[in-house]
């Protein structure tokens, strides 16, 4: 038995790393979509609601400052994750370790959905909802 590597295994191998690539550069793509689109989406449904509920900007009081807060939070979390996956990219171009390579993109799509999806909970859950159930038990204050 020879230890030469066999055409279709070397096929097999190029397939395998093309596709990580891919899933890494889908995953960048997410973050980048969910860091601006989403970002925008989301701070304007969210933001809207809030300043309605208390008639004030983001700036004008505590419940749409936090709220804002964490809608910021979430944008920059999405575009600190597409630079990280620009580093997975460049380092699975240059290894050509496609196990590594398609881990690296699995665990970027992963986060930068859980990331997305906690930061909007945190955001809406940050002021208090007039009208909804329990409102006047709440301790959430509208001072400043």
């Amino acid at each position: 038995m020879s230890n030469r590597v066999r055409p279709r295994d070397t096929h097999l191998m190029k397939t395998l790393h093309v596709a990580a690539i891919a899933l890494v550069a889908v995953a960048i793509g997410i973050c980048f979509l969910l860091g601006t689109v989403g970002w925008f989406s989301v701070g304007f449904g969210v933001m809207t609601d809030c300043t309605d509920n208390y008639s004030c900007s983001s700036t004008g009081c505590s419940p749409c400052a936090t709220t804002a807060r964490w809608i910021n939070v979430g944008g920059l979390a999405q575009l600190l994750l597409a630079g990280a996956g620009v580093g997975v990219l460049i380092r699975g171009l240059r290894t050509r370790r496609s196990r590594r390579t398609a881990l690296g993109g699995a665990v970027l799509l992963v986060s930068s959905v859980l990331i997305f999806a906690g930061t909007t909970w945190r955001a809406q859950s940050s002021y208090c909802q007039p009208g909804s159930p329990g409102y006047r038990a709440s301790y959430c204050s509208t001072d400043d």
